[in-house]
């Protein structure tokens, strides 16, 4: 029973995160995004506002930056994977501004910090 409950919950969890991620991509408006994860994915407006914080300062720069270490830089999947894991997260994580940067300004900041 309870296996079942947390399968349950990890799968909501991903759907609520998986239309988060969409609705970002497609730059619907915040307030739009709160309602239809609270209408559609049935969260309570805590949890639709942390799916889309989480969304907004930190999953949507971390797949940008990722594409941007493969596509521009020439990175390795795993290379880009390692430096968005340990260097980007962090680094978002202590500073939300960051989040507003372009991938490369992002990837810039974070190599200054780090040196």
């Amino acid at each position: 029973m309870y296996l079942g409950s947390l399968e349950e919950r990890r799968a909501r969890g991903n759907e609520i995160k998986l239309v988060t991620a969409a609705l970002y991509e497609a730059k619907v408006k915040d307030e739009e995004i709160l309602r239809v994860l609270m209408k559609v994915c049935d969260a309570d407006r805590e949890e639709a506002t942390n799916a889309f914080r989480n969304e907004k300062f930190m999953l949507f720069p971390c797949r940008e930056l990722y594409q941007y270490l493969i596509l521009e830089k020439g990175f390795e999947e795993h290379d880009a994977d390692v430096f968005v894991h340990k260097k980007a997260k962090r680094a978002l994580a202590d500073n939300r501004e960051l989040s507003k940067l372009s991938p490369a300004k992002l990837f810039d900041a974070i190599n200054k910090a780090n040196k």
